[in-house]
């Protein structure tokens, strides 16, 4: 017999909650879990993080026209995991909208691009702009460069995307070399995965802003691009794996990386209606041996002792034959073994088998394991990506056209990737070649290219010149004093010290101070300073006015027009003509009026006149005896002034308050206490004169 269970108190059915009040519930305490993410997002907004500012940005409008330049803020955004040695572009400054006359081409890429090592007058984008204005005088040409050192195809993706919005008639892709090291290369520290879509979502994840925060706060605890005494290039600080096998995954992923990229850039062009030139990747296959140290070989130890046996005796062979003999016998062991390819390419070479040479060197260049020249698949991509909606422009073939039994060395490259100066003057024939199959008015005829003036015409014409080549000697040597650059190439090394040597040997003592000063890493900040600038001002205070003038006008070619280094060389040049003759060429007008102009363009875009403008615009105007405009920058400029070398702003000063009847301010100004023993005797010695009645009155 069971007992009848009574219900408790209170039991029954449970009252049932509807669907909406759940589904309402869920959504509280989701949102509640994502409140605290929220709340950071909009304090980290508040603070300044978040979104990405534009590479190209607007400046400002003038009567109608919209100024835009480079914003440095928009490149180091793809070298968020260590801004501090983020890639540069130099600046740019252009307009919208473009005068009817202007052909506006953009270049874009990596280091190669950009003309490194030597400076923007002298760089391929520049030979294309003098070789194309003298067949259209008529028009104006515009090249904007846009090259981005240490920037492997992503980044150069979003470069051109932002680019195309500025009414280009015309694109050049020379990008590549930079898809293993360079920012979202597949082996860089600013990598982020080995596939486009990977990167665009991380792309897109990183525009938080408390990513971006945290990113930063990280950044702040990196290591600088110092190295104890020796300062690292840009190669050591975004290098994350020094060895990339034969094998690996990521050589495979680079080459699909980079068809991805360039056919997502052919298809932005195409809907722009914009003809895009593809460039193949040319490097220095004979001149130096693969860079990085080969991966342990697959071999049996028998077979391992027999290679390396081999290789030895090949390396020290006395002649070539025997090297021949050897290194063959290594390379039939295990032929994925770089070191040994080139070793073999060199004996075949001395021995005047060209085809073999070039195989064996081309060899060793795909099979290097710290692949910093690009290995035939990646201009592969560019070739089949061409075949598609692009155009080719096959600068591979044409180096080894012009390279001794096409095999390209140091006749065209002055390092692994970076083309001499008769290299990037080939570079733009090329160009000029492949404008042959457009169409319309950007068509180039072949005869005329075919008939250009030999490259140091051109050359001579940019302003090729014996400092900046003493500066591209000296940037090599940086390069290659990095240790992992230096092991297996200490001959390119002793090679560029020997130049160096030769160029300073017939430098004056001031040219060869100014120029040791120059290789200062910190004289660079904030951009990368020309060396002809600053022997110019170093000879100019020495009085050698006449060299000076020359040095000065090539350093303002290599700065953007529009900056404190622009305003300080023209006046340079003005003051070192001033010096040598006392009536004013028309050139020299025609300088003095671009700089009043340019100064003036500069106020109304940005609003702001800076203390070294307005020191450089009132010393112009004293020049010129516009002593009222005179007096009103520099008596702002005075203030800044410290030691003797802003002198010349309290004489000019001086001068101009003389010349409009203000001799008691004048003498106030000079009897001003300065710090400085050297200024002061040189204002003291200025009132004297003041006083007697001579030097006075502009």
């Amino acid at each position: 017999m069971t007992e009848d269970v009574q219900p408790k108190a209170g039991s029954g059915p449970k009252p049932r909650i509807s669907r909406r009040r759940r589904w309402a519930f869920r959504a509280v305490v989701l949102c509640l879990s994502f409140l605290p993410l929220a709340v950071g997002e909009a304090v980290c907004r508040w603070k300044g993080y978040g979104g990405y500012p534009p590479i190209f940005r607007h400046l400002g409008t003038v009567d109608g026209r919209r100024y835009f330049g480079t914003d440095q803020r928009g490149l180091s955004t793809f070298f968020h995991q260590n801004l501090t040695t983020p890639g540069r572009m130099d600046e740019q400054v252009f307009t919208l909208p473009k005068d009817r006359r202007t052909v506006r081409i953009a270049w874009l890429g990596g280091s190669a691009a950009l003309g490194y090592p030597y400076p923007p007058s002298l760089a391929a984008s520049s030979f294309v702009r003098a070789m194309l204005s003298d067949f259209w005088p008529d028009r104006n040409v515009e090249v904007l460069n846009a090259g981005t050192t240490a920037v492997a195809s992503f980044p150069v993706m979003y470069i051109l995307e932002e680019l195309l919005a500025f009414d280009l008639d015309m694109v050049v892709v020379y990008s590549g070399n930079n898809e293993f090291y360079g920012a979202h290369g597949v082996a860089s520290v600013h990598s982020f995965g080995r596939s486009t879509r990977r990167m665009r979502l991380m792309r897109f994840l990183r525009r938080s802003a408390l990513v971006q925060w945290a990113s930063d706060r990280a950044t702040r605890r990196k290591p600088s691009a110092w190295d104890g005494e020796r300062p690292r290039v840009l190669m050591e600080c975004v290098m994350a794996d020094a060895q990339i096998g034969p094998d690996d995954p990521r050589r495979a992923a680079a080459a699909q990386n980079l068809r991805n990229h360039l056919t997502e850039m052919v298809r932005l062009c195409r809907n722009r209606g914009v003809p895009v030139l593809l460039c193949t990747l040319p490097a220095n296959e004979s001149g130096l041996a693969p860079i990085g140290d080969d991966v342990t070989l697959p071999l049996a130890p028998a077979d391992r002792a027999a290679f390396d046996s081999w290789l030895k005796q090949g390396r020290e062979a006395a002649n070539p034959d025997d090297a021949v003999e050897r290194l063959e016998r290594a390379v039939v062991l295990y032929g994925r073994h770089a070191e040994s390819h080139f070793r073999l390419g060199c004996a075949y070479a001395a021995l005047g088998r060209p085809d073999e040479a070039k195989a064996a060197y081309i060899a060793a260049r795909d099979l290097d394991t710290m692949p910093w020249r690009a290995p035939s698949a990646l201009s592969d991509a560019v070739r089949d990506v061409a075949g598609q909606g692009g155009i080719l422009c096959d600068i591979e073939e044409a180096f080894r056209a012009a390279s001794p039994d096409g095999v390209i060395g140091w006749e065209l490259m002055e390092d692994h990737v970076h083309p001499s100066l008769r290299g990037q003057a080939l570079i733009a024939v090329t160009v000029l070649e492949c404008m042959q199959s457009l169409s319309g008015p950007l068509q180039v005829d072949g005869k005329r290219v075919r008939a250009l003036p030999e490259w140091e015409v051109y050359a001579a014409r940019l302003g090729d010149n014996e400092f900046d080549r003493y500066g591209v000697a000296s940037r090599m040597v940086s390069l290659l004093e990095a240790p992992f650059y230096r092991k297996h190439n200490a001959a390119a090394l002793s090679r560029f010290q020997a130049l160096c040597v030769e160029h300073e040997a017939r430098m004056t003592p001031v040219e060869l101070a100014a120029a040791r000063a120059w290789k200062d890493p910190r004289v660079h900040q904030g951009g990368h300073r020309p060396i002809t600038g600053m022997v110019g001002m170093a000879l100019l205070d020495a009085g050698e006015y006449e060299k000076a003038d020359r040095l000065l006008t090539l350093a303002r070619r290599n700065v953007p027009r529009y900056s404190v280094w622009n305003w300080e060389f023209t006046w340079g040049a003005l003051h070192c003509r001033r010096e040598m003759r006392s009536t004013p060429l028309p050139e020299d007008r025609i300088l003095m009026e671009e700089m009043l102009r340019d100064s003036a363009t500069f106020i109304r875009v940005t609003g702001l006149i800076p203390p070294p403008l307005r020191r450089h615009l009132g010393l112009v105007f004293h020049m010129i005896s516009r002593h009222e405009d005179a007096i009103a920058h520099l008596s702002e400029a005075v203030q800044y002034v410290n030691d003797s070398s802003g002198f010349i702003v309290v004489e000019s000063l001086a001068e101009s308050l003389i010349a409009v009847g203000q001799k008691e301010r004048a003498r106030r100004l000079l009897q001003t206490p300065v710090r400085d023993p050297e200024l002061r005797a040189q204002c003291e010695a200025l009132l004297a004169r003041l006083e007697s009645g001579v030097g006075g009155g502009g």
